[in-house]
């Protein structure tokens, strides 16, 4: 099954909602995710849970959603709605390693959250790095549906 195929089963079990595309909503949440990369990275070292936190849900989860917003998705509210987007990213952009290591980031501020695990300023920080990443990949894909 391909890509489309895959987003339209995950818009028919209802962890996907079919909006329109829009690339400018895509690139203000890539610019939404720099800055709160920016101040991840400014935070680890003093507090490594906020900034597990914030890479989660104002970084990666917020690339996530750019991502789907130039596909013309977003993810609804349903329980799983934060593993949705990162399944949903997979089949749109590939690159498996990445989405594997931000899924790990997903639940590393579970962990945090849930069962008080403190995170690990080392794991932290290669995680802002796959978030950087994770950003770079979608700005790109925003670039490019920008100039068609």
């Amino acid at each position: 099954m391909g890509s489309a195929e895959e987003l339209k089963g995950m818009a028919e079990r209802q962890e996907l909602e079919a909006v329109e595309r829009s690339s400018t909503k895509a690139s203000a949440l890539i610019e939404d995710a720099r800055r709160a990369l920016a101040t991840c990275r400014s935070i680890v070292g003093k507090d490594p849970k906020s900034a597990v936190l914030l890479a989660w849900d104002g970084v990666a989860f917020t690339t996530l959603t750019a991502a789907l917003a130039l596909a013309g998705y977003r993810v609804t509210n349903r329980m799983g709605h934060h593993r949705a987007a990162v399944d949903a990213s997979r089949y749109l952009l590939g690159e498996d390693a990445l989405m594997s290591r931000i899924g790990s980031l997903r639940r590393m501020r579970d962990r945090g959250m849930y069962d008080m695990d403190p995170p690990d300023v080392n794991e932290i920080t290669e995680a802002l790095d796959d978030c950087e990443q994770l950003i770079q990949l979608v700005a790109r894909a925003v670039q490019r549906a920008s100039t068609r």
